[in-house]
């Protein structure tokens, strides 16, 4: 369905300005940095291919110049539109504009307090430089370390560009339990093991129950 043939009321921009972005999906949301359709497709139709072609807006923000241009109707206007929100969103989320005033361990407790209140798992790492301070951070996956995808080498190259030499990992248990289990033992030793081959150091996995944590030996 074309904007246009929607009443203005509903349409995703004058729904934003009147009733908040909160009250748009993910698909309005996007279809209003695209600002026009392409390929055949309507700016809705449009938006609505991307976040089925990556998974949805959390898997959205790995993707890469190319693979965004590679899209049907997607040219660099709205290639570059889309990578700069995406940005933007990093860097509101990692605190970055002001990362040189905090410590890792500052973050780490931020992420346990918030983590204690998901539903879901989440697993996240934290960058720290070679003075232990605060370079970055990212929620690398959602859905637990038993069907969640944690994409390592994009974990290696995040933190090589960031300029990090410390990684700490941590991940929520929903259900309270604070006791690591094998594959969370099993992926301490093995981020461990590459971390030393690249050169970084891994501080450690913590696992996160309710506002408390315990870290993977």
């Amino acid at each position: 369905m074309r904007v246009r043939s929607l009443p203005v009321n509903e349409r995703p921009r004058e729904r934003l300005l009147s009733s908040g972005p909160e009250a748009l999906s993910g698909t309005e949301l996007l279809a209003i940095l695209l600002r026009t359709g392409g390929g055949k497709r309507s700016v809705m139709e449009l938006a609505s291919h991307i976040l089925e072609q990556y998974g949805g807006i959390a898997e959205l923000c790995r993707v890469t110049p190319n693979e965004l241009l590679s899209i049907p109707g997607v040219g660099k206007a709205k290639a570059a539109a889309v990578l700069a929100a995406i940005e933007l969103a990093k860097r509101i989320f990692s605190g970055q504009e002001n990362k040189s005033q905090s410590s890792w361990e500052g973050r780490l407790q931020e992420w346990i307090s918030r983590l204690g209140l998901e539903e879901r798992e989440f697993v996240v790492a934290i960058y720290a430089d070679d003075k232990e301070a605060f370079v970055g951070e990212d929620r690398l996956s959602y859905g637990g370390l038993d069907g969640a995808f944690i994409d390592v080498k994009y974990l290696l190259r995040r933190a090589l560009r960031m300029g990090a030499s410390k990684v700490i990992l941590l991940h929520n248990h929903p259900d309270g339990a604070l006791e690591a289990s094998d594959e969370d033992i099993r992926l301490t030793k093995m981020l461990s093991q590459m971390m030393r081959l690249v050169g970084l150091e891994f501080l450690g996995h913590c696992v996160v129950a309710h506002g408390s944590y315990k870290w993977v030996k």
